[in-house]
């Protein structure tokens, strides 16, 4: 039994790139979550063309004929009818005993599904089941975007800690099991930064638009995780040069002791050891008795710490808020008060004319 389910419950219209087109969305429930693709009827018809060549027979339920004479843009009953039948047409090959046509990378390639999805496979309960495939193009949809982002961000840490794990390896497999971990991590992360880079050109296609700010704000992520990535790869290199350097340090300090012995010098031209750029920071004195988790829980500390301080100080903030509110109010307060007195001062003064006028009239 498939832990797949698709259905198209709704539609929508896009007026670019170039002629009103209708945009299906595509629903596809998981057990641990739900994400909507959106694809135009081009995109079924491209999709039934590779499934009959890969394949070499028409899937199951037949695709819905293109309409040369109406369209279904200003057609609600012939936009419905499509509809349904391209939920049938998926349905069909989900829920077919020949599972040659959903298992061919042209179906998970339309879906966004990975390359080692199958029906009723574990993969689907995968942390990122709808993660970007080699080769699946650029990733437009919102929502996958984000998701994708998020299993970059998690290679990225993944990346470091193999870079760690190497630094602090004693053998030659650790190192070299080490180091080939970390470039897995940062090859998938390049077609990731790639995938991504490219949906955000093709913002604004097939009804898939976003707002300028948002726009703006995943292209500095996109930015972000390169640069982290170029950095990423830079500490690799300067790890390999160092690990060189000190062994060709040990070699040259070898053969001053060899040379002690023989009478002989020891040639210092072999000592190729130095400053290394990049090379990670020096160990403090809090860190220096810590291993990985010692130094991951450390960190988390100071983030909590950090976190506390913020407190304090929106804390602080909210105080000084009130404060300034407190002396507006006092500040109209007065200003009220200061009117009164003004009318006072001049009914007074109207009083004081009449009476010197009276004291006139008497002298």
């Amino acid at each position: 039994m498939t832990t797949l389910e698709i259905s198209i419950p709704t539609t929508s219209l896009a007026t670019s790139p170039g002629k009103p087109h209708t945009v299906y969305h595509i629903l596809l429930r998981l057990p641990l979550r739900s994400i909507t693709v959106k694809k135009r009827y081009n995109d079924f018809a491209e999709l039934h063309s590779r499934l009959t060549d890969i394949v070499g027979s028409v899937p199951p339920k037949p695709l819905p004929p293109k309409s040369y004479f109406s369209r279904t843009v200003n057609n609600p009953v012939m936009t419905e009818e499509r509809r349904d039948g391209l939920e049938k047409y998926l349905l069909g090959i989900l829920r077919s005993d020949d599972s040659r046509w959903r298992d061919s990378p042209a179906w998970r390639t339309f879906l966004n599904l990975p390359a080692n999805w199958s029906a009723g496979s574990s993969a689907a309960l995968s942390p990122s089941p709808l993660g970007y495939t080699p080769g699946g193009g650029p990733i437009t949809d919102p929502t996958l975007w984000l998701d994708t982002h998020r299993e970059l961000k998690t290679l990225l840490h993944d990346a470091r800690m193999y870079l760690s794990k190497r630094d602090q390896a004693v053998s030659a497999g650790e190192q070299h099991e080490a180091s080939a971990g970390a470039k897995r991590c940062l090859v998938k992360v390049g077609s990731l930064i790639t995938a991504l880079d490219n949906g955000l050109k093709e913002v604004g296609k097939e009804g898939k638009e976003l707002l300028d700010g948002e726009i703006r704000r995943r292209r500095d992520l996109v930015s972000s995780a390169r640069k982290e990535r170029d950095g990423l790869e830079s500490l690799a290199n300067s790890l390999a040069s160092k690990r060189a350097a000190q062994n060709s340090s040990a070699a040259a300090v070898a053969a001053d002791k060899n040379a002690l012995f023989t009478g002989a010098s020891a040639s210092k031209s072999t000592f190729t050891g130095g400053r290394i750029l990049g090379a990670p920071l020096p160990e403090t004195e809090r860190t220096r008795e810590l291993d990985n988790q010692g130094v991951l829980q450390l960190n988390d500390q100071y983030m909590q710490e950090q976190d506390r301080a913020v407190e304090g100080m929106l804390k602080n903030v909210g105080r000084m808020k009130e404060i300034g509110v407190a002396i507006g109010e006092e500040i109209d307060l007065q200003n009220k008060m200061l009117e009164d007195l003004d009318r006072d001062v001049d009914k007074v003064g109207k009083k004081m004319k009449i009476a010197k006028k009276r004291v006139n009239k008497i002298s």
